[in-house]
């Protein structure tokens, strides 16, 4: 085989035997035969990328001599003698003969080494030091989202992301069978609106995966029609029309609308439920929040307040002094800022009895009330952050969590707190009873049978009448199953039996004849629904699993003995709880587009987010 010297080699990888060669990127390919110059074309019409030629490279050489042409100073006083010793330089018209044969003798022994100018000529670098180079500067701006302005690459950045793409769509199309969306819509600081979407599906190994479709500039108005189109097309263009089981978004209406547009079942974020029931019981003690919010603000505003305020907690023996945390009504911050204030008491009491035109401090009841409200909240906290995970299956924790949350209330009112603290918990029980999503969902199917198919759980925790109508959806399915698969093996006509027949005896008898008959004229005795009941059957008598089990590796391990459900589990353990994956999308666009890189294209932001994802 020639050797391939050309820059081209980088991007396309030959095919043995043939005068075709295969596009890294976009795996289409291509004849170059005498030249290359048809790749080359291929390169930069569709790949934006330009491939010069050997005389036109200016790549450096990964290595060049450690200090090429270095010299070594000679000092006159560094050179020996011989007998006759020179006591100090003397001018030149003063060296006698003989002294200047001796000079001229060690000059030479030390005399400088010419440099070649080989050591000073540009080399080319090698096609696997630049590859290498320019991956890492790739995953500096794709995974650390470093910007642009560092190094400008106008070109590698759209390759990789078409390259990344292809591959991710070729990932999803063999390995899917099924999958869980989840949408949100944001705003960046220069006030571009963006719409972000996942996919969320179980591969061949019981591995949840989680894939970012798309986060495109979305400009414009948010209407349910305007977003089922922008999701539609997404859709579309990921060949996931016949893969959706399930969609997750916030409880907007329009949003919600849209995707009744296209017929996508839709759940509400559990974690932002959750939260809007938590504020809306917050909201009875307003007042109280507005004090706490006005002494947090007065310490992260004044300087010589917050000196004062870290000196006080090192004199009390606090080694590395915190801060007050401020709250922010759309997060988790209301109980995060009152923890941190239950904490810090007595330091802010005693800097706040020190300081001139001060707000006015807590009394003791509402100290009091502050320190229950904090009991209070914290399942509520817990139970977000369990839900919210994003490498574990969550759909199916969302009806025992909502159970435990209502548990934990009723337990709560008995204990000894104040009127005002109860009043709080009667709210947040009010409100779980109140949402319209927080009503249903037990009631729906999709939970459910998340719920029933999750070994940690299985039936538990459904009220009797639900566990009797999931038992009886989950066997139909299975059924389904058992006889999608049956129907498939009549479908392939079998011939190993007949053909080893045959040539077990070439006289026409065989020692098989009468067994295969016999198995042939034999049918099972039970029917599709029979099997998948047993099957169901055997799954619910089998011991409950630890909470802490990863219930996708049960399955794995567990596919043999439950080869129908568990496809069943593979299809439908893949929902989601949370919108969450979206909302995180948003906070790695927040740190992307930064006041450094305000004016980054939202084409550049698309293709950086996905890869950082993605990749």
């Amino acid at each position: 085989m020639n050797r391939r010297t050309s820059n081209i080699w980088s991007h396309f990888t030959a095919i043995e035997n043939t005068t075709f060669a295969k596009c890294n990127i976009c795996k289409k390919k291509y004849s170059y035969k005498s030249s290359v110059t048809n790749l080359k074309t291929h390169m930069n019409s569709s790949h934006w990328i330009q491939i010069y030629s050997s005389k036109e490279s200016n790549l450096v050489n990964e290595e060049i001599e450690d200090n090429p042409g270095q010299i070594n100073e000679i000092s006159i006083d560094q050179i020996p003698s011989t007998s006759h010793d020179i006591p100090a330089p003397l001018p030149l018209t003063q060296i006698t003969p003989v002294q200047n044969a001796t000079l001229s003798k060690n000059l030479n022994v030390h005399k400088r080494k010419q440099t070649q100018i080989s050591a000073y000529t540009i080399r080319k670098m090698t096609f696997d030091v630049q590859q290498k180079i320019d991956n890492a500067l790739l995953k500096m701006f794709t995974k650390d989202l470093q910007p642009f302005k560092i190094v400008e690459d106008e070109v590698s950045i759209p390759a990789l992301y078409q390259k990344c793409l292809i591959e991710t769509k070729e990932m999803i199309a063999t390995e899917a069978i099924s999958g869980c969306i989840t949408t949100d819509c944001w705003t960046s600081r220069n006030n571009a609106g963006y719409i972000a979407t996942t996919f969320h599906f179980i591969d061949n190994n019981f591995l949840l995966k989680s894939v970012l479709l798309s986060c495109h500039e979305f400009s414009d108005s948010h209407t349910s029609q305007n977003l089922s189109q922008k999701i539609k097309s997404i859709i579309q263009e990921w060949n996931l029309e016949n893969k959706i089981i399930f969609a997750v978004s916030d409880n907007a209406s329009n949003i919600q609308l849209a995707l009744k547009i296209l017929q996508i079942k839709h759940f509400g974020c559990f974690a932002h439920t959750l939260n809007l029931i938590v504020q809306g019981a917050l909201a009875l003690e307003s007042d109280l929040l507005d004090k706490i919010k006005t002494i947090v603000t007065f310490f992260r505003k004044s300087t010589s307040a917050n000196k004062k305020f870290q000196i006080y907690q090192t004199s009390n023996g606090v080694k590395v002094p915190i801060k007050l945390l401020q709250d922010v009504s759309t997060r988790w911050n209301s109980l995060y800022m009152l923890d941190r204030f239950v904490v810090l008491e007595d330091c802010i009491r005693g800097t706040l009895g020190l300081l001139d035109n001060s707000p006015p401090g807590l009394t003791s009841s509402e100290w009091k009330i502050i320190k229950e409200l904090v009991l209070v909240l914290c399942p509520f906290e817990e139970a977000t952050k369990a839900v919210s995970g994003n490498n574990y299956i969550t759909a199916s924790m969302v009806i025992v969590i909502a159970q435990g949350l209502i548990n934990v209330c009723d337990q709560l009112l008995k204990q000894n707190y104040t009127a005002r603290t109860n009043a709080v918990i009667n709210k947040l029980l009010n409100g779980m009873k109140e949402r319209n999503r927080w009503g249903n969902i037990e009631n729906s199917k999709t939970l459910a049978r998340c719920t029933f198919l999750d070994p940690r759980f299985k039936d538990v925790p459904l009220s009797q009448s639900i566990q009797q109508t999931t038992k009886t959806d989950i066997i139909q399915l299975t059924a389904a199953i058992i006889s999608s698969e049956s129907l498939e093996e009549q479908q392939i006509p079998n011939t190993s039996t007949a053909t080893e027949t045959a040539t077990e005896n070439k006289s026409g008898f065989s020692i098989w004849c009468t067994i295969d008959t016999q198995v042939a004229q034999m049918k099972p005795t039970g029917t599709n629904t029979s099997t998948s009941i047993i099957e169901v059957q055997r799954y619910l008598e089998d011991s409950l699993q630890q909470r802490n089990t990863d219930a996708l590796k049960w399955w794995q391990e567990n596919k043999h003995n439950y080869p129908y459900l568990s496809q069943l589990a593979r299809k439908h353990l893949c929902c989601l709880g949370t919108s969450v994956p979206s909302e995180r999308i948003f906070l790695q666009a927040g740190l992307l587009i930064s006041d450094r890189r305000s004016r980054l294209s939202s084409k550049k932001v698309e293709m950086l987010l996905f890869l950082n994802q993605n990749m």
